[in-house]
């Protein structure tokens, strides 16, 4: 399965971008969004969806809500639905852009920043941070590419890492979205080396991205 995955997932990612040229409706229960080009599409890929059948169970009210990597701003708009206080944040502008809309669109209030990372995040402690990070390794040579490359060397989680903990209590909730056709070997070991392991909460198989994986980020 993953070597057929990694096979067809370019393709399939291309042929997305292509669909995606122009702006295009999507919506999840009662929020209903338009996805920008070049933006992230919540509905072709099955992370946003576990991420947000996860949150929807959750008590978000009066959290304090980092979402990192927000494309559409679908999560950081149904956090905030429930109460929680959204920042959203993405190196992509016009995803950052999207997300401004779309949460006005929904009646929503984010906080939604342009940032690599957590470079232009203001130094508060978040109750929750939620990650669907990009995690094939190669570079990013335009800002959509930032979605799906990680880096050659995984600089994303290397920089990810490496800053965490400056946004965290030790009772935050940092939860990551991760697939098999990325390596966990490697994502594990950078978590390690910046003293924070990985906890599993659930997995879920998906055909064109083998096997989703849920997990909570724990500082040690």
């Amino acid at each position: 399965m993953q070597t057929l995955v990694r096979l067809f997932g370019k393709p399939i990612r291309k042929g997305v971008q292509w669909y995606l040229r122009k702006p295009r409706e999507f919506n999840y229960g009662t929020l209903k969004l338009i996805v920008a080009p070049g933006v992230f599409h919540p509905g072709f890929f099955f992370s946003t969806r576990y991420v947000l059948e996860f949150l929807n169970k959750e008590n978000l009210a009066g959290q304090r809500f980092l979402e990192v990597g927000c494309g559409s701003g679908i999560i950081s708009i149904l956090a905030g639905q429930k109460g929680a206080d959204v920042t959203a944040i993405d190196i992509n502008r016009k995803a950052v852009t999207n997300t401004i809309e779309n949460a006005a669109r929904n009646s929503v209030k984010v906080e939604a920043t342009m940032s690599d990372l957590f470079d232009n995040v203001r130094p508060i402690r978040f109750s929750w941070i939620v990650i669907n990070p990009p995690y094939y390794p190669a570079d990013a040579k335009t800002e959509e590419e930032h979605a799906w490359n990680c880096g050659l060397n995984h600089q994303y989680f290397e920089k990810l890492f490496s800053r965490l903990g400056s946004f965290i209590t030790q009772e935050s909730k940092i939860l990551i979205v991760l697939s098999d056709v990325c390596d966990l070997k490697t994502i594990f070991a950078i978590g390690a080396a910046n003293r924070f392991i990985f906890e599993k909460i659930s997995e879920r198989k998906v055909w064109a991205d083998g096997r989703n994986y849920l997990f909570w980020i724990k500082p040690v």
